[in-house]
């Protein structure tokens, strides 16, 4: 595999990259590469739904909807014995 050096990125498409690879728990460089390949049509982009986040394959997307997701749940995993008698 080759290496490459990109000059003249611009500021917002870095930091585009950085938020994605953030919020993917990857490298810039492994967001970059699969955006490089799917612009080029040599990856074909995942079609979805946008409802696996609610079926836990999708991660969330950002650390305030993991947040929000969490809060909603508690309490479901706890049994009111009153509603069982």
């Amino acid at each position: 595999m080759a290496q490459v050096t990109v000059r003249k990125v611009d500021d917002s498409v870095v930091a585009k990259a950085k938020e994605e690879a953030e919020r993917k728990g990857v490298s810039m460089n492994t967001v970059l590469r699969e955006a490089i390949g799917r612009g080029l049509g040599l990856t074909e982009e995942v079609k979805t739904n946008g409802l696996e986040k609610f079926a836990g394959v999708m991660p969330f997307e950002s650390k305030q909807e993991e947040r929000e997701w969490e809060e909603s749940m508690r309490g479901f995993d706890e049994i009111d014995e009153n509603l069982w008698k």
